[in-house]
This record gives structure tokens, sequence and C-alpha cells, in this order.
């Protein structure tokens, strides 16, 4: 069939002009038989929008409400396939069960009775695709990468606390609305081949060994066609994250298969390779998101959000947050409490720069659709002690930050903020090791017991024994040059002797800033840990630190591994910036304990077991440096220096003692 461009009849095949108008005919368009057709007596189709795997996507309008509607409709060829219906069914049913403002939600599924064509019904939006946006800048900064990661791992904590995985994150999924502020608002979409966690009677229709999902951003398992939990999504939000800060996926093959193959068996191109001014500490988080094993990522959504802002904090990048002017004040996120405040409860509360700012707690009894914040509050808490809520109302406090905060609601939020806390305080109490929320940049050591020593190694690390340690937080990263350099601004201290002209005016580039701070000698480094209210780790703290209960003999395990530690290669020998072998962590997430940089610490070289004994003098300094051999790397292995010493391959971290558990 044919048709007229200007005055749209439809002709038939053989004639080439129309004979109405004389305007040459052009093949017609094959009309879509439900545009313009009532579903169910409920939907008017008014045009396709969309179309995907198992069916295609209409803009509609609900003839009895009077308001715009999404309709997906199953394909035709599939309507016949039971199977099919009930994954449709299921999408349906998966979607529905969540209920989060960064989640689309589904209101409606039906089979029509004249046609027996399946359909369901969600909201409809108004905006782009998150694919779109990486296709027009390429890469993003980071306020929105930010924002995104934040709404998007949302909606995943609330589709995860109900059993259920996404199976298929990707920028295709990530839907972007923008408010009137200029504020992307996202919106989770397609549990097209979600699997409900929990059992149903319609029995595993996504079966072990079966690969569903795009290539791109598939979790290693996946690719593998193994049973797959909510760690598989954290992999697929991790290259998304790559995507977004450095415009690339982390693999690329000429097909599928080739791609399947990388994510299964090779590690990802660090992203400074691909952006520069990518911080350590940003690279840090996406590199344990892309861990080949799901105990080598963060162990949920809201962990991969906190982890995310607490890096982009650490580098110091204002995150001004979400458009409004008031600076970033850091925070970190929360795991819910047992405190049960309704998110329809949630009260506001003023902060010290007079910013209104919501405030509550999620009860565990409740759907879990949110998260919770710690910020900083002068006189009241200390920093990891108060909280308020990100998620449930990221779209209010967007949309909405002209605020009124009345002094009687004021003083009513501050009681509440008390009680909040000592609840809080009660539950880091009782729930055991790990409960307490580190300052930003530190990681929790929990209170516990260890073997220190190796009967195997020198005389210096023998006897075997064990030791008992209280709990205390302890530096994730060696401290920098850039840290140390506010330091000597703010404290007059003398710079390293090493250091340049330009150094010593604070002029870095980006990489030099986050090398680790070297020459500096004992008295000096402890002198900064003071001024940070922190204090040099006892040689007993830093090796369980390292090493953690299980007798490992490097931070990652029993095995020495060149590629976890810059140290023992000698095609290497040049300090590199801190974060930069995410792979080598501790079991309690310290990173460097090996290798860079040996460390200070607080202890005199004293024997085993009774640290009464000198068997030198000096300072001890743990963890090997990248001048020395694979044997230093050990976390057993013992080193002094004078107090008065430096040396270019010598830094520090610092402590600080965390409340009793």
């Amino acid at each position: 069939m044919k048709q007229c461009p200007v005055c749209k009849r439809e002709m038939k095949e053989h004639l080439l002009y129309c004979p109405f108008d004389g305007n040459a005919l052009v093949q017609a368009v094959e009309r879509d038989p439900l545009v313009g057709a009532v579903m169910d007596n409920k939907y008017r189709i008014e045009e396709k929008v969309g179309e995907g795997g198992m069916g295609r996507v209409y803009r509609a309008t609900h003839i009895q409400m009077d308001h715009t509607v999404a309709v997906k409709v199953l394909h035709p060829h599939l309507s016949s396939d039971q199977t099919a219906i009930e994954r449709f069914r299921r999408e349906a049913r998966a979607a529905a069960f969540i209920s989060h403002p960064n989640a689309v939600s589904v209101t409606d599924f039906g089979v029509t009775r004249d046609t027996g064509t399946a359909y369901l019904v969600m909201e409809f939006l108004e905006g782009i695709e998150l694919r779109k946006k990486l296709k027009q800048q390429r890469h993003l900064d980071y306020r929105d990468a930010f924002l995104i990661v934040y709404q998007t791992c949302a909606a995943l904590q609330a589709a995860h606390s109900k059993g259920i995985v996404h199976r298929d994150l990707k920028p295709d999924n990530i839907w972007l609305i923008k408010s009137e502020e200029g504020i992307d608002r996202v919106k989770v979409l397609d549990f097209g081949i979600a699997k409900l966690m929990v059992q149903s009677d319609t029995g595993k229709l996504t079966q072990q060994g079966m690969i569903v999902g795009t290539p791109y951003y598939m979790s290693p398992e996946q690719c593998r066609g193994e049973e797959l939990d909510a760690r598989s999504d954290i992999y697929s939000m991790g290259v998304i994250m790559y995507e977004m800060l450095t415009g690339k996926v982390p693999f690329e093959a000429p097909t599928p298969v080739g791609v399947v193959l990388k994510h299964a068996s090779e590690p990802p191109r660090p992203p400074h390779q691909l952006r520069g001014d990518i911080p350590p500490s940003v690279e840090q988080v996406v590199l344990r998101a892309l861990g080949k094993q799901r105990e080598e990522r963060q162990n949920n959504a809201i962990e991969l959000a906190q982890e995310f802002e607490s890096a982009l904090y650490d580098a110091g990048i204002d995150l001004n947050m979400l458009g409004t002017s008031t600076p970033h004040t850091p925070f970190t996120l929360r795991r819910p409490s047992d405190i049960s405040l309704r998110p329809d409860t949630l009260n506001q509360r003023t902060n010290t720069a007079g910013v209104a700012r919501p405030t509550g707690t999620v009860s565990p009894t409740e759907p879990f659709s949110g998260s919770t914040l710690t910020e900083k509050s002068a006189g009241l808490f200390d920093q990891q002690e108060e909280s308020a809520p990100l998620f449930d109302r990221i779209r209010d406090f967007a949309l909405d930050n002209k605020m009124i905060v009345i002094p009687i609601v004021a003083v009513l939020v501050v009681a509440l903020g008390l009680g909040v806390w000592a609840l809080t305080r009660t539950t880091s109490t009782t729930n055991g090791p790990g409960t307490d929320v580190p300052p930003p940049g530190m990681v929790l050591i929990p209170t516990g017991k260890f073997t220190m020593g190796n009967n195997a190694a020198s005389d210096a690390e023998k006897p075997e024994h064990e030791e008992t340690v209280n709990a205390f937080y302890i530096d994730r990263n060696e401290v920098t040059v850039e840290d140390y350099y506010k330091f000597i601004k703010a404290s007059g201290n003398a710079p390293p002797k090493t250091w340049s002209p330009a150094w010593r005016e604070g002029k870095f580039t980006p990489e030099e800033a986050k090398l680790p701070v070297t020459n500096v000698n004992w008295f000096d480094a402890g002198k900064y840990a003071q001024s940070m209210g922190k204090r040099l780790p006892t040689e007993v703290e830093w090796e369980y630190a390292a090493r953690g209960t299980d007798k490992r003999l490097y931070p990652w395990g029993n095995d020495f591994d060149p590629q976890r530690a810059n140290i023992g290669d000698p095609s290497r020998k040049n300090i590199q910036q801190v974060g930069r072998y995410p792979l080598g962590k501790s079991p309690f997430d310290a990173l460097d304990m090996a290798g860079n940089v040996s460390e200070w610490t607080d202890s005199d070289f004293m024997r085993y077991p009774d640290l009464k004994t000198l068997m030198g003098s000096g300072k001890i300094v743990r963890g090997g440096s990248f001048l020395q051999k694979r044997a230093s790397a050990a976390t057993t292995s013992r080193s002094a220096m004078a107090p008065d010493e430096t040396r270019e391959d010598v830094g520090f971290r610092c402590v600080k003692s965390a409340p009793r558990q």
C-alpha cells in the first residue's frame, strides 16, 4: 500500500503519483492496530513510544480518570506462550512489590478477553534515558553522577529488601526526569527479567544456567549462568558508574560472547587511564564494585552509595548538595536501625547553616525504601551520631527546598534527635562488631582477638601469641601529600626537606596530591595525628588491621600477588597514589597495608610476647614499601627506624579509638 505525503490518502501499490494532487506516492507506514483502540474499556492507546524484547510501550489515557499512563503490551507472537505471559505477569508483580519514589510504579495488569493480549500499566515518564545523557555529554561531572548513583541505589535497595534482583540494570533502564531546579530525578524501570528470590507457585521461570541480561553490564556470575543475588546488581551499578565517569564501559569486544568472557576473566582498565582527574578514592569504590567475586564487592546498594559519597568527600569535591547554594556537608549512609519512625511522620530540622533538612529513620519491620544519613552538627552530636534520611525524601528535598522551620518544631526535632541518637547508640553497642559508623576516610576495626607473629619467619616475629584489641578506627589510606600540606599550612610545621618550592606552596598536580606523604619523621607524624584528633597506631593495632583473625600472611590472603600491592616487582620502582591496589585490601577494607610506603607505628622495637625487652633501638615500621622485596609485604614483618629519621619510602596513617563494643 502507498500513501500521498500531502493529502494522506492511501493508494494501490501500482500507482506512482496521487491522482488528486499529483504528488509522488511513498510507501505507507504500516498502521499499528492498537493506536486509537480502547483496551479493556479503560485505556485509550494514543501512540507507540518504545519497544523492548517482550513488548511495546504506548502512551495511553485512562478514559475514566483522564490521566496519562504508559501501557506495555506483550508482543503478539508471545501471547500464546503461557511461560511468557507468566513472566510478564511476574514483571508486573515484581514492580508492584517495590514502593519507592525512584522506582517506576506499576498500577495494573490484565489480559484482554477479546484478543488475549497481555498488558501492564505503569506511570508515564517524561524525560530521557541515562543512555541519551551519556551520549550527549560523554562523561558526567561528579555531582550529576552522585545524584544518579544515590537515587538508583535507593531503588535497588528497595527491590533487594523485597528479594528482587533487577538482573538487567543498564543506562537504558535508568530514566532521568528534570525538575524545575534542573536536578535529575531518577526512575529505575524494566524489571522485565527480574527474579523474585522468594519462591512462588509459578516455580523457577528463570532457571539456573540460563543467561539473561545485557552483556556490557552483566556480572561475572551472570555471564556464567549462576544463581544471582543482590551483589550482581552491585556489579552492574559499578559498570554504570565506570561509564558515567569515563564515557566508556569497562569491557568491549567485537561480539557479545567476547564481552562475556572479559567480564568473567579480565580485570578492568583503571578508570584514571581514561580520565586522568578521577581521584583514587573514587576509582577504588568503582573497582571494588567490579570485583570478579561477589564477596569482593560492596555488600549492598546502601554501602555502595555510602562509599561513593565518602570517596567524593575525601577527594575534596564540593557537591553543592541538590542544587542549593549550601556547600556539601559530609554525611554517611547508615543501615536501618531499630528505631520505628514512619516516613510519613518525618519532621524537619535546621542545620547550622540554616538550611532545613528532613530527619528520621525507618522501621526495620516496614518495607525498607530508603536510608539514613549522618551529618555534622555543632554541639549536639558527633559526626557519626546524628541521622537524617535521603532516599525517601530526595525528590521532595530536591523539588521543594524552600522550607520554613518554626521554633517550636525545632525544639521538638532536637528532642527527637536526642532520642534517635540514644536508640542508635544502644543498637550499635548491642548488635556486635561493625555497627558503628566510621568517621569519613576511616574504617572500623572491631574488638577482637588474633594471633600475632609468625613462627616460620625471623626471630623478630617469634613466637606467635594471642593479642586482644579494643575497637578502633584506622585511616583507609595512608596520609597524602595534600593532607599533609593542609596540616603544615594550619600549624606552621616545617614541610619535608625534600619538597620542591612548588609543593611548599601547595602547587601539586592531581596525581601528586594523592601520593602518600614521605620523608616525615616519627615526631612530625605524631603531631599531624594529634592535630586531627587521632594518634599513630600501636604495632598490635596495625597488625590486627592488616591481618584480621585468620592468620593470613598478606592482607589479601596467603599467596603473594604483585597485582595486589606496590611491592616485590623489580619493574616497579615508583611510589603510587594511595588506593591504587583495591584488590589488596585487608579483611577490614584498609588499603595499601602492604607495599607502596612503610608506615610508622607508636611502638618501640620490643621482643615478643612480653614487649619489655628491647630488640633494637627505634620505633616499629610496618607494611613494606615499593623499594623492598616481597617478604616485607607480610603482615607480620617488622623493622625499626630512629624516630628522628626520614626516608623516601616511609609514610604513615592514623587511628582513633572507637566506642567500646
